[in-house]
């Protein structure tokens, strides 16, 4: 584990590669960050190379996720990947809008062979930009393999200048006397002496547990002043005895959602646990006994020593002293339920007109379930328990009440921010969750909402235009399917699906004279909208 960097054969991506804004594993909502984010202090249309010889074997457009994405496979069995580009070298941009046309559709996906289109080390493949899901400029990058698709960490392959070692904010213990659900004890601060050691505030902890959880916080910087970025490797050793040790490389697409049961954000503290669930995805651990788990079998004190890496080598060790006043065993589950989910095996339950299924593997760990379903009444349904992470989704389906039976195909399922569509079967609807917790029922009977970004008289009043923007949005299941056509002509308008924006660009193949418009946009329960717009000679 903490493996040393290796000598890297390739070049980096663009020209600013000290600028690293995110790194691997950095901790996201709902996933592990998969590569490395670079600056282009907010600007776009930076220039972005090809680090290897390679070819191009996957292009994806999106309108959110990675926006106009490219995979190039290299010759050593790693493919790079490139996000949140705004254009591609003309090459590319040929393939793909030829694709886009023959789809009559904006986001593509599709793979090519190795003959089709060929980069040697440092072409230009595309400009950067902030297309997808991107909260800013930047260019998102990554390696991964090419047998297994899995994302390694980018640094491991480069070396960068990096004399800092990572900052330990705080630590904390969890009760682990329920199997089922650890339950979070208590912080302790640390604050740094002038001789760039930590030292805890307290000279030691007194606990009132015996079956604990060790959780940290703390982040890494590549130089002074830099971006807070995750630490890449960390060992826990009592009384001198290694007991747990991670490395954030190697997370396959699978377990993205595993960032979720890894760490758990507490009065804006976010601790990264270092003990494992019954689940957990084994490439990230070695060498953890009991799962981490501190087991206290009597009421002295105790050494504790944590030991933290980043890829560069650079050590943060802390150690303190701890104990508990009170040997404590294994606990009854704090949910009371005679429903019990074993997270091995497929769950699947039918009762009070309400049908839950967990396929094997979904929960981290073993639980009891409650469950309610209010819906006829109510409109709502709960699940428990709410803190319960899932690996991957489960199906919750229901008998339509007969006051929701004529719109049953618009029937939305809402849980937080979340807004989830219908399956429809006979008389009961099915949805996919990521999450269990409160449910709310609505009906999306609106249609999406449709208008030239520029007010009509405006766009008409313009001499010259080089492109049209439409806004397109939705109240509630979100769009799913839009068309543009200029005089009856499919053609191909740019979705950003985060500002709710649709670009057509005009080029060579725009007709000229006038152009009548017709946008046609659907949302996810099936809701219509068209809009048309008589354009000008232009």
């Amino acid at each position: 584990m903490c493996k040393a960097q290796t000598i890297s054969e390739f070049v980096w991506p663009i020209d600013a590669p000290q600028i690293i804004t995110g790194n691997y594993g950095e901790l996201r909502p709902n996933h592990f960050h998969a590569g490395l984010d670079f600056s282009t202090n907010g600007k776009i249309n930076m220039p972005i190379y090809c680090i290897a010889d390679g070819f191009v074997s996957r292009i994806k457009i999106s309108s959110s996720g990675y926006g106009k994405s490219v995979y190039i496979t290299h010759k050593n069995g790693k493919v790079s990947v490139y996000g949140h580009l705004n254009a591609f070298s003309k090459k590319i941009a040929e393939v793909v809008k030829k694709e886009q046309y023959k789809k009559k559709n904006y986001e593509v996906d599709f793979k090519l062979s190795a003959n089709d289109i060929k980069f040697t080390t440092k072409e230009q493949i595309g400009l950067s930009g902030n297309s997808g899901n991107s909260s800013g400029p930047h260019l998102h990058f990554e390696i991964r393999d090419e047998q297994s698709e899995t994302p390694l960490n980018p640094l491991e392959y480069y070396q960068i200048s990096d004399s800092i070692a990572p900052i330990i904010q705080q630590i904390a213990f969890y009760n682990l006397a329920d199997t089922s659900a650890p339950k979070f004890l208590s912080a302790y601060k640390f604050k740094q002496t002038k001789k760039d050691s930590l030292i805890i505030l307290k000279d030691s902890v007194i606990l009132n547990q015996g079956i604990l959880g060790f959780a940290y916080s703390g982040y890494d910087v590549f130089q002074p002043k830099g971006s807070q970025n995750n630490i890449f490797c960390a060992k826990l050793y009592f009384d001198g005895k290694l007991i747990y040790s991670h490395e954030l490389d190697e997370i396959h697409f699978d377990d993205q959602r595993y960032v979720n049961e890894y760490s758990e954000t507490i009065e804006k503290q976010t601790f990264q646990k270092c003990f494992l669930p019954t689940l957990y995805p084994k490439a990230m651990y070695e060498n953890c006994k009991n799962k981490g788990r501190i087991l206290l079998t009597d009421t002295n004190y105790h050494n504790l020593t944590l030991t933290t890496n980043d890829e560069q080598g650079n050590e943060r060790v802390i150690k303190f002293y701890f104990k508990t006043k009170k040997i404590n065993y294994y606990a009854k589950p704090t949910i009371n339920s005679d429903v019990y989910v074993n997270c091995n095996k497929d769950f699947l339950i039918s009762k009070n007109k309400l049908q839950i299924f967990i396929p094997a593997k979904t929960l981290y760990y073993s639980t009891a379930l409650i469950f309610e379903n209010t819906i006829e009444n109510t409109g709502k349904l709960i699940i428990l328990p709410s803190e319960a992470n899932l690996k991957s989704t489960s199906i919750v389906g229901f008998e339509v009440p007969k006051k929701y039976i004529k719109n049953k195909t618009k029937l939305v399922l809402k849980s937080g921010t979340s807004v989830l569509s219908p399956i429809n079967t006979n008389d009961s609807v099915f949805y996919t969750v990521r999450n269990f917790g409160w449910f709310q029922l609505d009906q999306d009977t609106l249609a999406p909402k449709l208008k030239t970004q520029l007010p009509e008289n405006k766009l008409n009043a313009l001499k010259k235009s080089k492109l049209i923007v439409f806004i397109m949005t939705d109240n509630l299941s979100g769009i799913y399917k839009y068309n543009l056509y200029a005089n009856d002509k499919w053609v191909l308008g740019e979705y950003d699906a985060k500002l709710d924006v649709l670009t057509y660009n005009f080029d060579e193949e725009t007709p000229l004279g006038p152009i009548n418009f017709r946008l046609e946009v659907m949302d996810k329960v099936g809701n219509n909208s068209i809009l048309e717009y008589k354009l000008p000679a232009h």
